[in-house]
């Protein structure tokens, strides 16, 4: 809990590189996302909003206690990043 904790508030890098595979519309906004656009997921900036990590600047293993992990939404946790790329030391 407390290796899970130190990796949201300490991630190993800022953001996660990605490149869209096919063309995607957001639906909000009407914007086209083309293929071939590199895209860049903000780590820090998601595993430190409080829509997810209530007080995200508070440290607190008690939000990986097995039993909170389910109450996690998917793709809020990326120390080792997401996806087929990435990391083999995810445990």
């Amino acid at each position: 809990m407390r290796i899970s904790e130190t990796l949201r508030r300490y991630p190993f890098g800022p953001f996660l590189n990605r490149k869209c595979k096919e063309d995607y519309v957001i639906k909000e906004t009407g914007l086209v996302i083309e293929k071939g656009t590199p895209i860049l997921i903000p780590i820090d900036g998601i595993h430190n909003d409080p829509e997810y990590y209530p007080e995200p600047e508070k440290f607190d293993p008690d939000r990986f206690i097995d039993g909170n992990k389910q109450n996690s939404q998917s793709c809020t946790y990326l120390p080792f990043g997401m996806g087929p790329r990435n990391c083999i030391g995810n445990f």
